[in-house]
């Protein structure tokens, strides 16, 4: 990718996050937050609530018995509080460390029915996504019991820990913006232990970004929040080297990105991160978080937000294939099917034949008729094949109801 373009979308990028002025969006920008309060945001809170707890919907638990009612009326108690249609600066906050996000406010899983392939294990209802340290946050209310909160980020809404976040205050908002629009910086290396002067700060993995500051040649001074004395979050500075932390954009070249591939592949499947692991859109997201390119949260945002999308839903296999062999852009396209997404790399030879490869978060494979699944469960480079010979009966990735091709241009 040239400079001119990966420029154009760290630009992007930093406005999501960093963005005070009047068209960003930020979740310090009052302006931004402004306006999604005069939206109500407690109206998606409130039908996805509905939802989910709904007398007639049956949630399994972890030890495989239905929640009862009164575990849905303490949830659902808990989560019901008020959301200020004003904006407040001290509302604003920081991650302090890598945190879950939450559809409702409590740790315990919710799964559909675990005797049903794909309703079980890991996909847990309740679970969305994480924040990365460091990540900007508007507080937006509190639960019951105020072990909970209920943000705004970057990326997503929803409850996390109250523990997990700090509120900044002005000055640090200000300093903070100031430092990363003049350096931001992003760790390229999977659970890089964040300390200094025997002091633990959080586990930091790729797709965390931060202020930095260049001490000498690949050595850099990293800024990190830390609850400080009062309410409010503290600056301190760690020293990190560039085996784990690069200034952004990061040029796209092949062996750049080969190399962050190499430490987050093989890692396990994280259903909307839970465990702190990736799941199909999470792992893209952090591959292309240090290039400079955002990403939304979920697969159906992010092939909606490539610069060009081809469809090719109409095609059989073999036509979707061949358009992909011939006519993908390496590490730069996109490959969007109903509930995940891929990346293509590269052609390959298989069994003789030259065939699209892809890096990919994958839980399984789906047979005909859908009762069980091959699982993978982690990150893989995987090709793209009308027949799996290991199994013919497994349903092909590119034989889906939906193909879509989003270009990063």
């Amino acid at each position: 990718m040239d400079e001119a373009t990966q420029q154009k979308y760290f630009a992007a990028l930093k406005t999501r996050y960093f963005g005070l002025g009047q068209d960003g969006n930020s979740p310090w920008n009052a302006t931004y937050i402004a306006s999604i309060l005069k939206k109500g945001p407690e109206t998606v809170r409130d039908a996805s609530v509905n939802q989910l707890l709904a007398d007639s919907k049956v949630l399994w638990a972890q030890n495989f018995r239905p929640h009862s009612a009164r575990w849905k009326m303490e949830v659902r108690g808990n989560a019901d509080t008020d959301i200020s249609h004003d904006y407040h600066p001290a509302h604003r906050a920081i991650a302090l460390r890598e945190t879950l996000v939450r559809v409702l406010p409590t740790d315990d899983p919710a799964f559909d029915d675990y005797r049903l392939a794909g309703q079980g294990y890991p996909f847990d209802n309740l679970q969305m996504s994480s924040v990365r340290p460091g990540a900007p946050i508007y507080i937006l209310t509190t639960s019951r019991d105020e072990r909970w909160k209920y943000v705004r980020t970057p990326t997503v809404t929803g409850w996390v820990h109250s523990e997990d976040v700090a509120s900044v205050s002005q000055a640090f908002v200000t300093e903070w913006v100031a430092m990363a629009n003049r350096n931001l910086g992003a760790i390229i290396w999977d659970s890089v232990s964040v300390a200094d002067g025997g002091r633990f700060f959080f586990t930091a993995r790729p797709g965390t970004i931060l202020p930095f500051r260049k001490l000498r040649p690949g050595i850099f001074q990293v800024a990190v929040p830390a609850q400080g004395r009062g309410v409010t979050a503290e600056r301190h500075w760690v020293t990190l080297d560039d085996h784990a932390f690069v200034p952004m954009p990061w040029q796209m070249l092949p062996g750049h990105v080969a190399a962050l591939m190499r430490t987050m592949h093989d890692r396990p499947y994280g259903w909307g991160n839970d465990y702190f692991h990736n799941d199909c859109s999470a792992e893209l997201r952090s591959l292309l978080m240090p290039f400079g390119i955002f990403l939304p949260r979920n697969s159906a945002a992010q092939i909606q937000s490539a610069a060009r999308v081809v469809d090719l839903s109409k095609e059989d296999v073999n036509a979707r294939l061949a358009y992909l062999r011939d006519h993908g852009k390496p590490f730069r396209t996109l490959i969007y099917i109903p509930g995940h997404i891929m990346l293509y790399i590269g052609n390959a030879v298989v069994n003789g034949q030259n065939v699209p490869m892809t890096y990919q978060d994958l839980w399984g494979l789906r047979p005909k008729g859908g009762k069980s699944r091959s699982i993978v469960g982690g990150s893989v480079f995987f090709p793209l094949l009308a027949v799996y010979p290991e199994d013919p009966d497994l349903v092909s990735l590119a034989g889906k109801t939906q193909f879509k091709l989003g270009f990063i241009e």
